[in-house]
């Protein structure tokens, strides 16, 4: 009897992904205003500069004149000081060329999951589309792009490994240590390792899976490591309290869109990728008959499904954490008999993905390459912070600065105008709205709509100007008022002067 050779790892061979990589990247090339158009942005370049002219993380509030010097938990401290790094050494084409490498990698680490989960190359495609175009969301100049790459990460490790390797132990707590001081979502990757274990003990308990296979000690010893190098920010274990009441105790989130529940009656892309999700599930098993998932898979999918019906933002998660069970599912019902030639091509093509090694070096050096294009082009320049704030609005208030010491700005324009008007520019709210708390959200809010009561907010602010989105309420009101009068109007933004008291 002989035995074929074993396949060896082709370390010149990329996968399909690396090619969605280049994609991904090249898109830089013709719409880098997209990373900066969330008015978090601005925030965000703001905040990396003050974290680098102060050599210190934040304590209190250096952005609005209404709750200045305030205490503040910048959890996104990290993202900033990089940012903040990068735009000084090269400005905003770096910072664009960073985040758009960072969102090509998480994508293609999504697909070398698929591919070496099992999934054939067909399906594989399919649900790497729909991860795709659910994350791209959110592709914008925020630390979130760091919460889906490490997330993808660590659900990679999960179903890649019967048990944690040597070098999971080290990789894994150096990743959470990171990620506690860059972006608050490592709290949903510990809940998703403690569901997937929840799961593997009910497995375990049903007699579905055996010890062997699927151990628990030592992935349990992993994730209280992970749990344990959380720890290591500014703010310790206290950390763990502030998230707790970040993620259950604030109502006034409901105002935000990305907090909204998916659309479904005029579906949005968050409620498509939640109809994908229960619609491969169904039919797989209605017209292949496919066994229940375990539920180790279950059970963390049942909860990101949960909060992503209550909040859309958290369907790009759920869409990650059951990436790998759905493109099992739709190998199976692509399975069939038609064209055998061109199916034993597709999986031979499959099989040898698996073996490619050339993913990780040459998406590093075409990163860099394009990169350096991309800084020396001229699609690296021009690049605007804000589409409500364009270079007029900011000449007018820079040539008229005495009389916008304090303005009454909006969630879309403060970002904007913090970087746009740096360094001397202090907003009036801006969208950190734990930290601003429910009491002011709302009434912040309740005024731009003209809710009862509006006039005595806007009195107490004592305001000297007002920099409007043309839609909202308080224009027409503020027409209506006495002291109050429009001194600028473009489609983005309508400015309004308190008239001075006369000497």
């Amino acid at each position: 009897m002989t035995f074929a050779p074993a396949p060896r790892p082709v370390w010149w061979l990329p996968t399909f992904g690396f090619f969605l990589f280049l994609f991904i990247e090249a898109g830089m090339f013709f719409n880098a205003n997209r990373l900066f158009e969330d008015p978090a942005a601005g925030r965000h370049l703001r905040m990396g500069e003050i974290i680098l002219a102060t050599h210190a993380v934040p304590r209190a509030d250096p952005l609005s004149f209404t709750h200045a010097g305030e205490p503040w938990i910048d959890y996104e401290w990290g993202f900033e000081a990089t940012l903040g790094e990068l735009e000084r050494t090269s400005g905003l084409p770096l910072v664009a060329a960073f985040c758009t490498a960072i969102f090509a990698t998480t994508l293609l680490g999504v697909y070398r999951t698929l591919v070496h989960t099992g999934a054939t190359l067909l399906a594989g495609l399919v649900t790497l589309g729909a991860v795709f175009l659910t994350l791209y969301i959110h592709f914008s100049a925020r630390p979130v792009l760091f919460t889906y790459l490490f997330f993808a990460l660590v659900v990679e490790v999960w179903y890649r490994r019967p048990q944690p390797l040597r070098r999971d132990w080290l990789v894994l707590p150096l990743v959470f240590l990171a990620w506690a001081n860059l972006h608050a979502g490592w709290a949903a990757a510990l809940a998703f390792l403690a569901l997937a274990l929840l799961g593997r003990v009910i497995d375990r308990a049903a007699g579905r899976s055996k010890g062997e296979d699927k151990p628990i000690v030592p992935w349990l010893g992993l994730t209280l490591l992970c749990a344990f190098a959380v720890s290591f920010n500014p703010w310790g274990w206290s950390i763990y309290r502030h998230i707790f009441a970040f993620a259950t105790s604030y109502k006034s989130f409901a105002l935000w869109d990305e907090y909204a529940p998916p659309n479904f009656s005029q579906p949005s892309t968050t409620a498509l990728a939640v109809l994908f999700v229960l619609g491969v599930v169904t039919i797989s098993r209605i017209t292949r008959r496919m066994p229940v998932w375990p539920a180790e898979v279950i059970v963390p999918v049942l909860f990101f499904l949960d909060e992503g019906l209550k909040a859309q933002r958290h369907v790009l998660l759920l869409i990650e954490v059951a990436a790998v069970p759905l493109a099992r599912d739709l190998s199976a019902l692509f399975h069939g008999r038609a064209f055998p030639e061109l199916r034993e091509r597709l999986r031979l093509f499959a099989e040898r993905q698996r073996y490619a090694q050339g993913d990780a070096w040459m998406a590093a050096v075409a990163a860099v390459l394009l990169t350096v294009l991309f800084l020396s082009s001229a699609a690296g320049h021009g690049i605007v912070v804000g589409r409500p704030v364009t270079p007029h609005l900011v000449a007018f208030i820079r040539a008229h600065s005495d009389r916008f010491m304090r303005p009454l700005v909006t969630t879309w324009n403060a970002g904007p105008l913090l970087w746009n008007l740096r360094p001397d520019f202090r907003d009036s709210f801006d969208d950190r709205g734990d930290f601003y708390g429910d009491k002011t959200v709302f009434a912040f809010v309740n005024l731009y709509n003209g809710v009862p009561g509006w006039r005595a907010t806007l009195d107490q602010g004592n305001y000297d100007s007002a920099i409007l989105d043309p839609h909202l309420q308080l224009n027409q009101l503020l027409h209506l008022t006495g002291g109050w009068h429009e001194v600028y109007h473009d489609p983005h933004a309508v400015i309004y002067w308190r008239d001075r008291p006369a000497p």
